[in-house]
């Protein structure tokens, strides 16, 4: 699973985009999971799917349905703007091209922001340094490439861990 930041983002746009459905995190058989439930009708039982993924569960409820599911511009634009989401992030989420999602953006007014733009590369160093994320880590949390992660550190002047998995500390 995601971070608690992304999690609650990718809630939140998955709200947005099935309002018929309520959405939760839980463990499913000791396996962190996304949970639906649609919401309780007149006919009673109330289907549910879970998935390890938010871009996996939102495909699940469309092929449930039976049909694509129309997506709605609004949906699109707070899942980017207001939950921050990046757009391959919405793409996934929505089950659509980039493309796509740029071309509902640009229908609502939203401008498409330029990755990493407004990132805090102290943050990013620190991140690194003091959280010790790997590159990788940093790069998914942050929404950039690790070559980027790689030149914010040379730039702040944190040195790079070596390569592999870090080694084993003595028990004691």
């Amino acid at each position: 699973m995601h971070g608690p930041d992304t999690d609650d983002h990718e809630l939140a746009a998955l709200r947005d985009a099935f309002p018929g459905y309520r959405f939760r995190r839980r463990f499913v058989r000791g396996v962190p999971c996304y949970l639906a439930e649609a919401r309780p009708t007149a006919a009673g039982d109330a289907p549910l799917a879970a998935a390890r993924d938010p871009a996996v569960l939102a495909d699940m409820l469309a092929a449930a349905a039976g049909r694509p599911v129309r997506l709605r511009a609004a949906a699109v634009a707070a899942a980017y703007r207001d939950r921050h989401l990046t757009l391959k992030q919405c793409a996934a989420m929505f089950g659509v091209s980039r493309t796509t999602i740029m071309k509902f953006l640009a229908a609502e007014g939203v401008a498409v922001r330029r990755p990493g733009r407004d990132l805090d590369e102290r943050a990013v160093a620190a991140a690194y340094r003091d959280e010790r994320l790997s590159l990788h880590e940093c790069a998914v949390r942050f929404g950039i490439s690790e070559r980027r992660v790689a030149a914010i550190l040379d730039r702040q002047g944190v040195p790079r861990r070596p390569v592999g998995r870090p080694p084993r500390r003595p028990l004691g």
